[in-house]
């Protein structure tokens, strides 16, 4: 309970901060904010020039994060308003002069750039978004005009974003590492395949955050931005899919936004069914013998979420927003596993069959509280949130095993084991974040302070069967909980001088983790304490072209099955254990990057170093050190590990009517492990390379072409091997106003996404570990829109002026 209470005095001097008196504009101000014309995004870093009669400069400034930007201590004369940015179209406004009502700055209004793909595509009566925008410590995606993933996950969305690797297991990679997901900027107990894409705004993508951001993960953030109605009127949509794989989805999302309410609805019903096949090959290389294992899993059951939110804007500065989302499923899985065991030669000499069965049903709830209050100075604003997850599931299953011939006859009595188990979770996150512009819109400072706090108790028992009866397998029960709590605040202060801006942020974080082991009621875990600065350099030469210098510091902690001492038996001959001992791991980050348009075609450069001290990573030993024939996998801190990289997004507009954007990462792996075991060393090239394609066909039909192809890299005990795939979409609006659009897509159309990972140890074994689900897959999606919108020029402004 303290812990709630520190953390609510600590967010009491930034909502006083709110009561302070607004300040007082002059008569010769020019405020305004600058949006993508498309996605409604804010702009920001765009150019603002005010000019004279005789085109000289009168005052000139850039745009802040979120779009605003204020012109000071003006002569109240006629001028020409010039606004510039890389990838959008220039605009000229006049503004004129004359005497205004003292006190009252004169407002622009939200000002709408065009994209140059767009103004390049109107001939074809086709206006398509910008594929991503890059900001100062981010690189923002839209997904709207992904066809692949419509009716689909944020699993789907995630592989059609440059610079992501999605794996044939569903893994997200951002330049070879795992990066922290979050949704809304907030972590979150879904899992991607929980996540309808067709409610994704944009995927902001940050391999080098700010200290604005929860320094864990040091492989970058993934933030998925959900969206957010600002539509007048009643609007919404109904979407159905069905695909080859047997799965069936339905989407329906609603909102009503009038005068100062925005209601909002969303929900989910999934039929979920999922396939996966495995070949795992074992080489015991002092006794000469191996183990081949084939296993099968289907996975089924449905899944249904419904989401209601409201959003109160009570006047010009002050807004609420209040949401709660629920969630359920039940998805039984069942598999087989035959493992053959080969002597000498390679001659058969015994077959063991495995059979299992897992149910899991669970329930999880999520609400969300949100403030925020701007003030009468343009860009300063509080804000404040408070989101609660929970979740709870049980589940059960049961085991078989029989040892078999090389004739296919049983050798004894079969192993038979059952289970049953529970867990249930918690995560509360407290947020409040202040930002005020200095020095006439040239300056930024920003605060902060989190508070993250989470539990979780997970509970299992094992039974074997003896004698026809089940008795408790203490080796295999476990019945665990875990604490993991965060608290962190942060400070960053950004200036424009003339063509070179930057931005300096430090943040500190105390981290406190304790896991229980409750049936012996023994306690482990670790506190750290730390310091996370992050500094930004930019030079912009020109309106096309700008670099940027980058530094942060990120920490990468375990997670609770890295840290939980339990072996996990499912697969006898690779089972699974987390390492109580293991040490978090830092990383240092720097980035040297260049953005240049080059007519049409948008460039961005980036060459990158990433140095991680005590990496944790997967290590596989013998589970015993008198045989060799069963490898544990755990997990251990190695000495230091290196990538140098260098990374190039081309968006390249080939005609009217087709569009691409190409990624290509390359980069050098040193890992050094040889703490763990003399000589585990290791070093590696490799590149990763992904194209994404439209086409407009016939005025009718848009075409999207997917490939990505992963080629081999490095890991400290081996080497995951090379992977790629290509998926094509095609959509037809159609119905009056476009209200119907029908989407066919087939994924992974040669059939060639699967994750394989070879380990060894030289001497001791190898092992080949392949994972091959069902990815190629036929779906169809069909989606209708419908609203109507208020009219009234009155409305309209004051949606403008909310952004």
């Amino acid at each position: 309970m303290k812990h709630y209470i520190s953390t609510l005095l600590i967010f009491f001097p930034f909502f006083a901060v709110a009561q302070v008196r607004p300040q007082q504009h002059s008569l010769s101000t020019l405020t305004g904010k600058v949006i993508d014309g498309d996605t409604k995004q804010p702009i920001q870093s765009a150019t603002i020039v005010l000019l004279r009669k005789d085109s000289s400069v009168a005052a000139q400034v850039i745009s802040q994060p979120d779009g605003d930007f204020t012109l000071k201590n003006l002569p109240e004369d006629p001028y020409i308003l010039q606004i510039t940015v890389v990838g959008y179209q220039p605009i000229y406004r006049p503004i004129p002069g004359g005497h205004r009502t003292a006190g009252t700055p004169l407002n622009t209004g939200t000002i709408r750039l065009k994209p140059v793909a767009a103004q390049m595509q109107e001939v074809a009566v086709v206006a398509q978004r910008p594929v991503f925008r890059t900001e100062i410590d981010k690189k923002v995606f839209n997904v709207d005009q992904s066809l692949a993933s419509k009716g689909g996950t944020a699993q789907d969305a995630l592989r059609q974003v440059p610079t992501l690797n999605v794996d044939a297991t569903g893994n997200v990679t951002l330049r070879n590492g795992s990066p922290t997901i979050l949704l809304d900027g907030k972590q979150t107990q879904l899992t991607l395949d929980q996540i309808p894409a067709d409610q994704i705004q944009s995927i902001e993508v940050m391999p080098n955050p700010s200290a604005k951001y929860d320094a864990q993960g040091n492989h970058g953030i993934v933030n998925i931005v959900m969206k957010r109605n600002r539509k007048p009127g009643m609007n919404g949509s109904l979407t159905g899919v069905g695909s080859t794989l047997g799965e069936t989805y339905g989407f329906a999302n609603l909102s009503v936004y009038k005068h100062k309410w925005n209601f909002t609805f969303n929900g989910m019903a999934h039929g979920h069914r999922s396939l996966a096949n495995t070949t795992t090959t074992y080489h015991d290389l002092l006794s000469n013998t191996t183990a081949v294992q084939h296993g099968h899993s289907v996975t089924i059951g449905p899944f249904q979420s419904l989401r209601l939110g409201v959003d109160y804007n009570m006047d010009a500065h002050n807004t609420f927003s209040l949401s709660g989302h629920v969630g359920f499923g039940y998805h039984p899985t069942g598999g087989s596993q035959t493992t053959d065991y080969l002597g000498k030669g390679g001659v058969l000499d015994t077959i063991g069959s495995r059979g299992t069965y897992n149910a899991d049903r669970f329930v999880f709830t999520h609400s969300n509280f949100d403030y925020a209050h701007t003030f009468d100075k343009s860009g300063e604003k509080l804000t404040a949130s408070a989101a609660l997850e929970t979740y709870h599931g049980n589940d059960h299953g049961n085991y078989s095993f029989q040892y078999l011939d090389k004739g296919g006859a049983a050798l004894g009595n079969p192993y038979l084991q059952q289970y049953r188990g529970f867990g249930s979770a918690h995560n509360l996150t407290l947020q409040s974040d202040y930002t005020d512009p200095l020095q006439d819109g040239k300056a930024k400072l920003e605060a902060g302070v989190k508070t993250i706090l989470h539990g979780s108790r997970s509970f299992q028992d094992f039974e074997d069967d003896s004698a026809q009866r089940y008795v408790i397998n203490p080796n295999a029960s476990y019945n665990y909980s875990y604490d993991n709590n965060t608290y962190a605040a942060y400070t960053s202060f950004s200036q424009q001088l003339g063509a070179f801006s930057y931005m300096a942020g430090l943040r500190f974080e105390k981290y406190d983790y304790t896991g229980h082991l409750l049936d012996n009621n023994t306690s482990f875990g670790y506190h750290q304490n730390g310091l996370y600065p992050s500094v930004y350099l930019t030079e912009k030469f020109d309106d096309n072209n700008d670099l940027h210098l980058n530094f942060s510091r990120r920490v990468n902690r375990p997670q609770w099955w890295q840290i939980t001492p339990r072996i996990n038996y499912s697969n006898p001959l690779n089972p699974q254990a987390g390492n109580p001992n293991i040490r978090p791991e830092n990383t240092n980050l720097f980035e040297l990057a260049y953005n240049t348009q080059l007519s049409s075609i948008g460039l961005n450069t980036t060459l990158y170093v990433k140095n991680t001290l005590d990496p944790m990573m997967a290590y596989n030993k013998p589970i015993s050190s008198t045989s060799n024939d069963t490898l544990l996998s755990t997990y251990e801190n190695g000495n230091y590990s290196n990538t140098y990289g260098a990374e190039v997004i081309a968006r390249i507009p080939i005609t009217k009517w087709w569009n691409t954007t190409t990624n290509f990462n390359l980069f050098e792996t040193d890992i050094n492990a040889d703490n763990l075991s003399q000589g585990l060393s290791n070093s590696g090239f490799s590149w990763f390379a992904k194209l994404n394609s439209d086409m407009k066909l016939f005025r009718l039909y848009t075409l999207q072409l997917t490939g990505n192809y992963n080629a081999a890299n490095v890991i400290a005990q081996g080497k995951v091997l090379a992977s790629g795939g290509m998926d094509a979409a095609v959509k037809r609006e159609f119905l009056r106003h476009n209200a119907g659009t029908l989407v066919l897509s087939l994924s992974d159309i040669f059939n060639t996404q699967r994750s394989r990972i070879d380990t060894y140890s030289s001497g001791v074994f190898f092992q080949d570990a392949i994972t091959k689900p069902e990815t190629r897959v036929l779906k169809v999606s069909f989606m209708f829109s419908f609203g109507k919108e208020l009219n009234g020029e009155r409305h309209k402004a004051t949606l403008e002026s909310n952004g």
